[in-house]
């Protein structure tokens, strides 16, 4: 799936944090996928302003990331937490539709060009938060006991 440094951070914003052994075997290699890598934490300029983490979007190429079955369940399952709470936002639709609704994933050839005009300003997005401060909850994968 090519995914954008915006679409990595907010798939992180949603695996849970806790679950059951193998549950969180999972997450932590789905979160290591979606990391940024120290390369492209050079040549993006990523950096901490505050709760935000920000970079240079007119550099931003996407990378081809593997979601596993379970992680896409996981990650379905949360999304769908979001909708039934009224929690979803708009950043998430491009997501939400892929994974829940089984839509096409057509990331824009355009999508790595910065959108704020000229491309001085990077894009913020809030630090990856564990899934308690985003769903004031303890999620349990699919098929898990907890």
């Amino acid at each position: 799936m090519l995914l954008t440094i915006k679409y990595r951070l907010l798939l992180m914003n949603i695996l849970p944090d806790n679950g059951n052994y193998d549950t969180l075997k999972i997450v932590r290699k789905q979160q290591e996928l979606l990391g940024i890598s120290e390369e492209e934490h050079k040549r993006l300029n990523v950096r901490r302003e505050g709760d935000l983490i920000q970079w240079d979007e007119s550099q931003d190429e996407p990378v081809e990331i593997e979601i596993g079955e379970v992680a896409g369940h996981i990650i379905k399952r949360e999304l769908t937490r979001l909708d039934s709470e009224g929690q979803l936002q708009m950043e998430f639709l491009p997501l939400y539709e892929y994974f829940v609704d089984g839509t096409d994933w057509h990331l824009n050839p355009d999508a790595a060009e910065a959108t704020s005009g000229n491309g001085a300003e990077p894009t913020p997005i809030a630090e990856p938060r564990t899934t308690r401060e985003a769903l004031g909850s303890q999620p349990a994968a699919e098929g898990s006991k907890d």
